[in-house]
């Protein structure tokens, strides 16, 4: 019996290993599961014509010195030997395989992640940057009508555009910052602004009192804020108006903003304000913001909620 099992030995390790290391790696790996399955079965089917081959010509008169008659359930038995021969490397081969794809897919997602986690640092750097600039040629186009009227607000307004800037400049270079300063920020913005209009603009405001340990993201309403005064009261001759709303509940801060405006028949360009504030609220809020903007033909108005 030892004899005649090594006689059918190296037929079954050429099969078996021709099936694992030829037909997996080039046919079931690749994906091509039905040219596999079509030349696994024909290596099946011929194994247990190779074993008869050697049954005939080898074992039975040299080894068994008999005759051994053809028997199916002899072939079948064959065929399943050399399945079960197979399955235990076949297996480490596949296991193999596979722990090598999720390494490779665990790599590729890992380097996918951290080149789009720069693109967005460096889109966010680049729109921070945006914001010093426009905020500095609105402001000064504010002092500007302001020295062209010759007011005695104007040393007044100077030094608080000079704390403005110093905020942007010392205090927004970090990613979050205090609520209460960027609270302040904004009401002396508001302040500044409103010096232009004297009496004619009609402002109410309403700010939470319950913003003590809370953060935000630097100047993420300011762009909002700004556009209500530039685009919306600053062209508005007749009654202009703005309605403003900012309050904190359960770490979620809303923004209700609303402006009267009119209809301009030139409309300058709308500027990079608006469009900058979206993107920043999408790289820094993702899936944590609901911006709902309204604009109807005498009134312009949003809401914005954050999840700080």
């Amino acid at each position: 019996m030892l004899l005649g099992n090594l006689v059918y030995l190296p037929g079954g390790m050429l099969f078996a290993y021709f099936s694992i290391y030829y037909l997996l790696p080039k046919f079931f790996f690749e994906k091509k599961i039905r040219l596999y399955l079509v030349l696994q079965t024909a290596i099946l089917l011929i194994y247990p014509v190779w074993s008869g081959f050697l049954t005939h010509y080898i074992n039975d008169p040299y080894i068994w010195h008999s005759t051994t008659h053809f028997k199916l359930a002899s072939h079948l038995s064959t065929i399943i030997i050399l399945v079960f021969g197979m399955v235990p490397i076949a297996s480490a081969k596949i296991a193999q395989r596979f722990i090598r794809d999720n390494a490779i897919k665990e790599t590729l997602e890992k380097a996918r992640i951290e080149a789009e986690l720069k693109f967005k640092e460096a889109e966010l750097k680049l729109l921070k940057a945006q914001i010093q600039p426009h905020f500095l040629f609105n402001t000064l186009n504010n002092l500007y009508s302001l020295a062209i009227a010759k007011s005695e607000k104007t040393p007044g307004v100077i030094i608080m555009i000079s704390d403005l800037l110093s905020y942007i400049i010392y205090d927004c270079t970090a990613e979050k910052v205090s609520l209460e300063k960027e609270m302040n920020f904004i009401r002396n913005y508001i302040e500044i602004e409103r010096l232009r209009y004297d009496e004619n603009l009609r402002l109410s405001l309403h700010f939470s009192d319950d913003i003590s340990g809370k953060s935000i993201a630097p100047l993420i309403l300011h762009a909002f804020i700004e556009n209500s005064f530039k685009h919306g009261a600053g062209n508005d001759p007749g009654n202009p108006w703005i309605s403003m709303d900012l309050s904190v509940t359960d770490e979620v801060l809303n923004l209700k903003l609303s402006n009267s405006k009119v209809l301009a028949v030139n409309p300058g360009p709308s500027g990079i304000g608006i469009t900058n504030a979206k993107k920043r609220l999408e790289l820094i809020y993702p899936g944590r913001y609901h911006l709902d903007i309204v604009n109807e033909e005498k009134v312009y108005s949003l809401a914005l909620d954050i999840i700080l």
